[in-house]
C-alpha cells in the first residue's frame, strides 16, 4: 500500500507549530510541575470532568501564560483529568 502525502502539508505545519512552542521544560513543565502533578493526581485519582476514568493528567482550568505565571502552579487552577477529557478540552480550545 502506498503512502500519500498529507493534504495541504498538515504534518509539516504541525511540526513547525510544535517547534515554535519550545520544549516542555521551556513552557513550564519541569521537575517542580511533575511533583505538583503527582500530588494532584494522588489527591484526586478520578477524572474531575467525567468522573468515570482514572486521572492520568493534570489540567490547568485557566491556561497559564508562561513559566513565571502564578496560575501555572496555583492549586485551585488545577484539575485531575483523564486523557480523553484532556484531549477533548484541548481540541475545543483550538
Amino acid at each position: 500500500m502506498a503512502w500519500s502525502t498529507p493534504a495541504f502539508g498538515g504534518v509539516r505545519r504541525k511540526a513547525a507549530v510544535d517547534a515554535a512552542r519550545g520544549t516542555n521544560k521551556q513552557r513550564g513543565y519541569d521537575e517542580h510541575w511533575a511533583r505538583i502533578s503527582r500530588m494532584k493526581r494522588q489527591e484526586c485519582p478520578v477524572c474531575q470532568v467525567c468522573n468515570d476514568a482514572a486521572a492520568t493528567e493534570v489540567d490547568h482550568i485557566v491556561p497559564f501564560s508562561g513559566p513565571n505565571d502564578p496560575l501555572r502552579t496555583q492549586w485551585s487552577n488545577l484539575q485531575s483529568i483523564c486523557r480523553q477529557c484532556h484531549n477533548r478540552k484541548t481540541h475545543e480550545l483550538q
